[in-house]
């Protein structure tokens, strides 16, 4: 009875957290929308904005036709990737950081965002990517899982401290696949092909159109269902394996599957919009601070959390210096560097503590 009645009140105390920070990210988020789909080298009143988005972008409204071209073709479409990548980034950090119980995992440092880049820059490289858009998140899927798979048994062979290998581990795979990006860019004799995959390296949604939509929303929404239904496990995977496993977990095969849902969400997502660091440790912790370590807390509210950061940071990289576009990696690393910085120094904290 009394188990019962804990058990009622945690779950009541888990809906009030999600509850009281969902109205807030959302009003955000509308607000960042509105002024995003608004604002620009182009900038559009915002009665044409609402006119527009508010009768299904045909009819015979009083709106300038441009206006009209740039919303439902340039920036509607930019805006949804920049959600959809948002989110995705910043699960799969608080996913990986819960399943192998380590703070700083995150798909760039762990070696998955540059596998993926790797093969997507393969693709570019060999003059394929424009023959089929399925090819870039084929091959920058192959590339994620193979640098996670290489990650993965190098800290299994280990024999020093499991965090720390994998961290290594991660930071040399890092490494080596980005040597190999730097071999096929000095390799390059083409300069427009060269330039084109600096730009695309550099991370940013200049380029995005209802194509990419269209590919990615699938895929996020066949994901994402599993990250926030089979959250309580990622809590489980978080205890030590032997008491996950008498907990009745499969520890193995639980942890493969989540890194593989992971490793997609990440490869699709740098295919579209290249890397864009940072997002999947910084926005984790930042929701752990406000919420708590629960994961079925923390997965959900990462979700709108980084999807909300990267339409901010993707407005700021438009507007900060009209007519020209930073390059939203660059503003993810401004921001998520510091950052990191400090997590390790607060580490390091902790351990002399300890």
């Amino acid at each position: 009875m009394i188990n019962a009645q804990l058990t009622k009140i945690r779950h009541i105390s888990l809906a009030a957290k999600i509850i009281s920070l969902v109205p807030i990210l959302s009003f955000v988020g509308l607000v960042l929308f509105i002024l995003s789909i608004s604002i620009g080298p182009v900038n559009i009143p915002f009665y044409e904005t609402i006119s527009i988005l508010t009768n299904g972008f045909v009819g015979d409204l009083d709106v300038d036709e441009v206006n009209r071209q740039v919303i439902t073709n340039i920036r509607l479409p930019r805006i949804l990737i920049a959600l959809l990548v948002g989110s995705a980034l910043s699960v799969s950090g608080a996913t990986l950081q819960g399943i192998f119980k380590n703070p700083m995992a995150d798909p760039s440092i762990i070696g998955v965002s540059s596998g993926a880049a790797t093969g997507a820059v393969v693709t570019m490289a060999l003059g394929i990517s424009s023959s089929s858009i399925f090819l870039l998140p084929l091959f920058s899927f192959l590339g994620g899982i193979s640098a996670a798979l290489l990650v993965f048994t190098l800290t299994r062979v280990s024999t020093s401290n499991s965090n720390m290998s994998f961290i290594l581990s991660g930071l040399a795979i890092a490494t080596f696949l980005n040597s190999i990006i730097s071999l096929i860019l000095v390799s390059t004799r083409e300069f427009g092909e060269l330039t084109a995959i600096l730009n695309w390296l550099a991370g940013g949604l200049q380029d995005t159109r209802w194509d990419h939509v269209f590919i990615m929303l699938p895929i996020f929404v066949l994901c994402m269902p599993f990250f926030l239904f089979y959250s309580h496990k990622i809590n489980i995977l978080s205890l030590s394996d032997d008491s996950a496993s008498s907990l009745g977990l499969d520890v193995s095969r639980t942890r493969f599957v989540f890194s593989v849902l992971t490793t997609l969400l990440v490869s699709i997502s740098v295919s579209i919009c290249g890397i864009i660091a940072f997002i999947g440790i910084m926005i984790p912790h930042i929701v752990r601070l406000i919420t708590g370590p629960d994961n079925r807390i923390v997965i959900p509210i990462s979700a709108i959390f980084g999807a909300v950061f990267i339409l901010a940071a993707d407005f700021i990289s438009r507007t900060l210096m009209v007519p020209y576009e930073i390059r939203l990696g660059i503003i993810t690393s401004f921001i998520g560097a510091p950052y990191f910085i400090f997590l390790i120094i607060k580490q390091r904290k902790t351990i002399v503590e300890r």
